[in-house]
């Protein structure tokens, strides 16, 4: 079954296309604006809701939505006992691309795999794991050379001076990982056999978090080298490819007021509060994520800040970038989509089964609401303030990301936008390979081809896949 095609993926987290289009002005992307204008490259705004990393990575990685590869968001609410956790590659329902093909003896390199941790093995291919909440990099299969890799990553992501900046020192981890990453990547070109190549960097995500905002309209120094080794790396896969895609998994913008959902839901009575860090006090995901590595999250008592009572309130909001409502009772879930679709800057509320479709469906919370993103609207952390709205100059995640093809055997319809369930089936039809049976990007898909599609095919990859996925529990 095995094909010559090569088709290589670079996942850039957070890129937006005006961001794309300020490095590309400042004269650092010159080959990829080269790739951008050249008639063989179709480029789309990509819709990714929620514009969250793990949900619309995992989605992007399958083809199909939440509700059918169990991934929601960072964390999740455990409806019994009410624990606040964080989601991780065992809550994964669905195999991703890689693992697909590695069912059909296709060979994959895949670098940083949404979810990350813990690693799930899948022969044929060869992956390196180094992403937001994985602990340390880890590599399939285990051997000299993977591992030469692993420490590679490691000792570049390991800067010691603390006189820098937040903003510096992304920069630098950046660049430095960019820069391991291509020698992992020229090493392996010459030693593995592949037909797909994706590699994923939280870049520029992490950068436009940690930086001020002057990062929307200025360029570092080390921004502009880190974009540069970024270009050369699009080359290098370009020129080993016949399909070369860059993605992202969300859009990044700039927004002037942010709503303060519990605060709203609290002056109505849905919430409790409580003033102490108790057990009872719903973390944020950040919090939760640092407590559960073992490490202090800095907090210092805010009198003017509470907490909300997991176990007393009716309904509270998870946290920043879960866009959920908990609802205990679901009798007073109309109640509450009321009152929230009231509220200037929430866009709509609706509920988890209007949104999502699957046997997955019940992970998410009960409600789900969209900010007015466009209307310079974003949603708070889960505290409470004492206010239903802040003004100032805020930056974060926005809805639409970019999808870019160059394709000469593949002729492409141009259209505005499409979803992000579009880009796995669109690789395995590139490849002639099955598509999953489950796909939810198969309409997408046809839409955007510009000549009648040959028979697209599928098959069920799931059950052989859950084999692989018990034995990642096995994996030291």
């Amino acid at each position: 079954m095995a094909v010559s095609k090569k088709v290589a993926v670079l996942g850039l987290d957070g890129l937006s296309q005006g961001y794309l289009n300020k490095l590309i002005n400042r004269g650092i992307l010159t080959y990829t604006k080269h790739l951008v204008n050249s008639g063989h490259t179709t480029v789309y705004n990509l819709e990714c809701f929620p514009p969250a990393t793990p949900p619309s990575w995992t989605t992007i990685l399958t083809g199909v939505n939440p509700g059918k590869h169990g991934i929601f968001a960072f964390d999740y609410i455990e409806p019994n006992t009410l624990e606040h956790r964080l989601f991780n590659a065992m809550h994964l329902e669905h195999p991703r691309i890689h693992e697909m093909l590695s069912m059909l003896e296709m060979p994959s390199i895949m670098i940083n795999p949404i979810p990350g941790y813990p690693l799930i093995p899948a022969k044929n291919s060869k992956i390196i794991s180094r992403t937001v909440i994985v602990p340390k990099t880890q590599c399939y299969p285990k051997n000299k050379d993977m591992e030469k890799y692993c420490r590679k990553i490691d000792l570049a992501l390991n800067i010691l001076n603390s006189a820098l900046s937040e903003c510096e020192k992304a920069l630098i981890k950046s660049l430095n990982l960019v820069k391991a990453v291509l020698e992992i990547v020229e090493d392996m070109f010459q030693t593995s056999k592949w037909n797909l190549l994706w590699i994923n960097f939280q870049i520029p995500d992490i950068i436009l978090h940690k930086c001020g905002f002057e990062i929307f309209t200025k360029t570092l120094k080390t921004e502009r080298k880190l974009f540069n080794y970024i270009d050369r790396l699009i080359k290098i896969m370009d020129e080993l490819s016949e399909f070369l895609i860059i993605v992202s998994d969300h859009g990044f913008s700039m927004y002037n007021k942010l709503v303060r959902i519990n605060d709203i839901l609290a002056n109505k009575g849905y919430v409790e509060t409580v003033n102490e860090f108790s057990k009872a006090a719903l973390r944020e995901y950040r919090e939760l994520k640092l407590e559960i590595a073992g490490k202090s999250t800095g907090r210092t008592r805010n009198f003017m800040v509470k907490h909300v009572d997991k176990y007393r309130s009716k309904a509270f909001y998870v946290s920043k970038w879960n866009l959920g409502v908990y609802v205990k009772d679901e009798k007073i879930a109309d109640e509450i989509i009321r009152v929230l679709s009231n509220v200037k800057g929430i866009k709509w509320v609706k509920t988890r089964e209007e949104i999502y479709h699957g046997p997955y469906v019940n992970r998410a919370p009960k409600l789900i609401l969209c900010p007015d993103f466009d209307s310079g609207y974003l949603q708070s952390d889960n505290k409470i303030v004492g206010k239903e709205y802040e003004e100032g100059l805020f930056k974060d995640h926005h809805p639409l990301g970019i999808f870019i093809v160059k394709s000469k055997d593949v002729a492409l319809k141009r259209k505005p936008k499409v979803t992000n369930t579009a880009v796995t089936p669109l690789i395995m039809y590139i490849l002639e390979m099955p598509l999953p049976k489950t796909s939810d990007g198969v309409d997408e898909l046809k839409s955007i081809l510009a000549e009648k599609p040959s028979a697209i095919r599928f098959k069920n990859y799931t059950p052989k896949w859950r084999i692989l996925k018990k034995i990642a529990s096995t994996l030291k």
